[in-house]
């Protein structure tokens, strides 16, 4: 209490009592407004680093009031959110949680049939058939490994004899690690936007598997993996070529809206045809230029195979939402077959843009 005397922000009144001054007023609302701007950083911070977004009004009044009573710290605020259900589902987030169309044994029949003309035949199941001559491939890259599911596959299947494979993820690469078993892949970190591990001219084969559309440097990625592939090497794509950030037009959504408004309530979509930009927000990268992947695979690549397997209609109505449409039901697998019947004329006639691709190339010489 002296030192408040001391300091002029206290003054004795009557009956020895103490009076907080003018001087002492300003000091306490100076000191409150500053304390407040800095709850209100912290808790900002704390919202873009757990759950990738800005706080709400709510939330940020909620805190920073808890904080400037004292009734939490900022390590109880880093808590709360961390234990959300929103926090929880960023904590966890996995490529391999959502649920796609091609989870339908329908859907990769129908997908099978656009990309190698036969219904009970996947791409990766077609190399043997289709570039005979080349397999097996001598040393093969896989970018963007992931888990390691596509390099293991593509061993077992006889289609290489060595493999190197890459992700940012180390978690991924742990997992992959974990599950190579003694076949012979050799893990490494790296980014697809730099790509300073890989070396030239080395491989026979290079895969990629959806991790194109992620490139924020395309034109740098696709010149590089062009370097790196030995002159009649050859680069294997499936690939989401759709709108970047999976922003259909007013048209797209339009159609997109009426098909999932003739389906059965029990089998139309719930979320959101045309993904809120926030949604990104988990995984920034996410379709980030995917509209520009082919134009600048033909600009380093000649293309020596490619079919469009359409998406733009069944794609985003299915997105999360197969659980229904996987019943063995007469009418459940009616109206899929409705779903794929319109994704497939509407993609023929141009109404919607391809969304999916799967393409070889050799680099230009």
């Amino acid at each position: 209490m002296e030192d408040y005397y001391k300091l002029g922000l206290i003054e004795h009144v009557k009956n020895g009592s103490y009076k907080v001054t003018d001087f002492g007023i300003e000091v306490y609302e100076f000191i409150g407004k500053h304390m407040h701007e800095h709850y209100v950083k912290e808790v900002t911070k704390l919202y873009a680093d757990i759950l990738k977004r800005k706080p709400d009004k709510t939330g940020l009044f909620y805190f920073v009031t808890k904080l400037d009573l004292k009734n939490m710290s900022l390590e109880d605020v880093k808590k709360s959110l961390l234990n959300s259900e929103e926090g929880q589902s960023i904590a966890n987030f996995s490529h391999y949680t959502d649920k796609y169309w091609n989870n339908l044994n329908t859907v990769s029949k129908y997908i099978n049939k656009l990309t190698t003309d036969n219904e009970n035949t996947h791409w990766i199941d077609d190399l043997h058939n289709r570039f005979s001559k080349y397999i097996p491939f001598e040393n093969v890259l896989i970018v963007g490994c992931g888990n390691g599911w596509l390099e293991r596959r593509l061993y077992d299947q006889g289609v290489g004899k060595h493999f190197d494979s890459f992700d940012i993820s180390e978690k991924y690469i742990q997992e992959a690690e974990k599950e190579k078993g003694d076949r012979p892949i050799q893990y490494f970190i790296d980014d697809i936007n730099d790509l300073q591990k890989v070396p030239s001219k080395k491989y026979d084969a290079v895969f990629n598997f959806a991790i194109l559309h992620h490139a924020t440097e395309i034109d740098a990625a696709l010149k590089k993996i062009s370097e790196c592939l030995k002159p009649e090497g050859l680069m294997f794509n499936e690939e989401y070529v759709g709108p970047a950030k999976n922003q259909y037009s007013d048209e797209h959504l339009e159609l997109m809206i009426q098909i999932n408004s003739d389906l059965p309530e029990q089998l139309r979509s719930k979320n959101h045809l045309r993904p809120p930009i926030e949604n990104f927000r988990i995984e920034p990268t996410e379709a980030i230029h995917s509209d520009l992947v082919r134009p600048t695979f033909e600009k380093y690549f000649d293309v020596v195979y490619e079919r469009n397997f359409n998406g733009g209609i069944a794609y985003q109505i299915l997105w999360n939402n197969i659980e229904e449409f996987d019943k063995d039901k007469d009418e459940s697998k009616k109206w899929l077959e409705y779903l794929l019947e319109n994704d497939h004329k509407f993609s023929s006639n141009g109404k919607v843009p391809t969304l999916f691709w799967y393409g070889v190339g050799k680099p230009k010489q």
